[in-house]
């Protein structure tokens, strides 16, 4: 099961992969998803989030794909035309001229609209990444004295998930 650290290297090398790329062409194996294909025609990756065990992948229109791992799951970046020896199924390819970011085997997956992003029920539990690089002492502090988690045991607070999270 891919954990916390796993989860941002792997969002790190999307990002790398992918973000500077335009247009990239998109498939998805779900037909739930199917549909946004054409709606994500002339769009970039803007950002790779990570929050948790989900990863987060932002687009220049707005829409964002959600996806959780679970047991399986695992991102790949490959050379454009390249395709690697696998057992895995393919749920995700986003392919530009120089590479190809895949999924593999996860089954929760969902593209999300800004609304649907700030009312999610995995990302409500769950508080700013730990390893976000954007997290600063100054957030944590903010965070900490705020009315939701000003009275608890600071003990208690790192292991509650919707302060920070974290996944491991």
């Amino acid at each position: 099961m891919p954990e916390g650290p796993e989860i941002r290297r792997a969002a790190d090398s999307l990002e790398v992969a992918i973000k500077t790329n335009r247009s990239p062409t998109f498939w998805f194996a779900f037909p739930e998803l199917k549909t946004y294909a054409s709606a994500l025609i002339g769009q970039h990756v803007t950002q790779v989030e990570t929050r948790g065990k989900a990863l987060l992948t932002h687009f220049s229109g707005g829409l964002t794909l959600y996806s959780h791992n679970q047991l399986y799951g695992v991102w790949r970046v490959v050379k454009t035309g390249d395709t690697p020896e696998t057992r895995r199924v393919l749920r995700v390819k986003l392919e530009t001229a120089d590479n190809t970011i895949l999924l593999y085997s996860a089954s929760d997956i969902e593209m999300l609209t800004p609304e649907q992003l700030k009312t999610h029920p995995f990302l409500l539990r769950v508080g700013p990444d730990v390893l976000d690089m954007t997290l600063t002492p100054r957030k944590v502090k903010e965070r900490l004295l705020s009315t939701k988690f000003c009275n608890r045991q600071f003990s208690g607070l790192f292991l509650d998930q919707a302060f920070l999270a974290r996944a491991w």
